[in-house]
């Protein structure tokens, strides 16, 4: 009996699982649209940096392949009072709205005091 081998009650080996059902297997355009959000997230961290300052902490916490909305991109800033933050939260989406990239790739900005 080899421990790394599943098992169903009653001592006899798992049925074996389908392997399509265990990885899903993209496509190239699909493949190619996550390496765009991708790409498009650390370009957003480069224009946070600008606008706030260091450190700026990020998360991707969902990305999609097309749609309206390609990713939800939370990020931690750095944060000194109300009226500072808003100045360079208006300059970042500025800049995220002329920047080629993430104006051809549309992500939501959640931005929190880091």
């Amino acid at each position: 009996m080899n421990p790394l081998v599943p098992q169903v009650p009653g001592g006899r080996e798992a049925p074996e699982i389908p392997k399509s059902s265990l990885q899903q297997t993209l496509t190239e355009e699909e493949r190619l649209a996550r390496w765009e959000v991708r790409a498009a997230q650390y370009r957003a961290h480069e224009l946070a940096l600008e606008a706030f300052g260091a450190p700026v902490r990020m998360h991707l916490m969902g990305l999609r392949t097309r749609g309206a909305m390609r990713g939800l991109l939370e990020m931690g800033v750095p944060f000194e009072d109300l009226a500072e933050h808003r100045s360079r939260e208006a300059r970042f989406l500025a800049a995220v709205g002329l920047d080629p990239l993430l104006s051809r790739v549309p992500l939501v900005y959640v931005l929190g005091p880091r």
